[in-house]
């Protein structure tokens, strides 16, 4: 199938409104993957978040996959700081395609090194934002890579990974996605499609197109008569500018998401309550270390000792681990590492780069 690489106007390719939209833009999705399927592609690893638009990409690909007998994979990143009760949905549906034989499901972690806590705790990074968000690729890219590269040479050339990713989520996902398409992706016809010439890996996505109401409508009505436990979704979302992610996010000026977890389940306010302080904490000038240009750097090793104490009374309000054992171990070691003390004599490289 010779994908149109044209990208005049992503979101013109279905004109038609309710549901004969929704029989279009799904019937376009399943001929895309089909389309994959005919270029070889007998690996599939589904990336699965637990929000929507995965949640979306997941149930179109095992329906078809399961015609043709094919068995994904289903990869969940979780990065040890995820959203309670969000997490708890993405579980749920995860043993329940489980369950169906409809996928196999493989949670990933970060390495204890790049864990969150290691890095704030015990290096001293201050809490991701804009000008240094390094908690991305830490916490998912790398432990996803990790994975793949695991895979034999021979298997990644008929693997695919299916992202849920779309046009209009934001400005910025655009500009990348347009971005690869002008690299040599294959954008246009309802798919996007790009191969990874590092890994030599398929990467696609069949809801490139869908509008967000597309998205929803499928989950509420399409995916539950396939048999899938998704109507309960929205109400998860609640509301629908809810993020699926992690309870600590600093890259956002305000948690709207814990703030109405919160309004429904009280015993998880001491998390909002701890992100809040730590984003304020992190900021005041005597709690940094200062770099040799004077600009703020590292949070300093009383700083780190006062987050992991404020973080045991977090633990101990909601009666759960949120620290590991080997996380602290880690923490222990790294405050006698003369890279991450309170001079940058001998300064952690990455954190001496960072726009703080």
């Amino acid at each position: 199938m010779q994908l149109d690489v044209s990208l005049a106007n992503p979101f013109a390719d279905i004109s038609l409104e309710g549901s004969d939209r929704l029989h279009a833009m799904t019937k376009l999705s399943q001929q895309a993957i089909e389309a994959m399927l005919g270029r070889g592609y007998n690996r599939w690893i589904l990336m699965y978040s637990g929000g929507k638009d995965s949640t979306t990409a997941l149930v179109l690909c095992t329906e078809v996959l399961r015609k043709y007998e094919i068995l994904p994979e289903v990869l969940y990143c979780d990065t040890e700081i995820e959203i309670p009760t969000l997490q708890q949905f993405a579980l749920s549906f995860l043993q329940s395609i489980t369950a169906q034989r409809l996928a196999k499901a493989t949670v990933l972690r970060p390495a204890p090194e790049d864990s969150f806590w290691v890095q704030v705790i015990g290096k001293g990074y201050p809490p991701p934002h804009q000008g240094f968000r390094w908690c991305t690729h830490r916490l998912k890219i790398k432990p996803v890579e990790a994975y793949l590269g695991t895979l034999p040479l021979e298997e990644r050339e008929r693997t695919l990974v299916v992202t849920g990713i779309r046009f209009g989520e934001s400005d910025v996902r655009d500009a990348r996605l347009k971005l690869s398409c002008s690299r040599g992706g294959e954008c246009g016809q309802g798919v996007w499609y790009a191969q990874s010439q590092r890994l030599k890996i398929g990467y696609f996505s069949p809801i490139i197109v869908w509008r967000e109401c597309d998205v929803w409508d499928f989950l509420s009505f399409v995916a539950p008569s396939w048999g899938y436990p998704t109507r309960g979704l929205l109400s998860v979302y609640k509301g629908r500018e809810t993020r699926f992610g992690c309870w600590t996010c600093s890259v956002v000026s305000q948690d709207r998401t814990m703030q109405r977890i919160v309004q429904e389940e009280a015993h998880w306010k001491p998390l909002l309550e701890f992100r809040n302080w730590l984003v304020e904490f992190a900021r005041t000038p005597e709690n940094r270390v200062r770099k040799p240009n004077g600009q703020l750097g590292r949070l300093t090793l009383s700083a780190r000792a006062t987050i992991l104490q404020r973080l045991r009374e977090v633990e101990r309000k909601i009666q759960q681990p949120i620290l590991s054992e080997i996380g602290y171990n880690s923490v222990v070691q790294l405050w006698e590492d003369p890279r991450y003390s309170d001079s940058y004599d001998g300064e952690d490289d990455a954190l001496h780069r960072s726009n703080e």
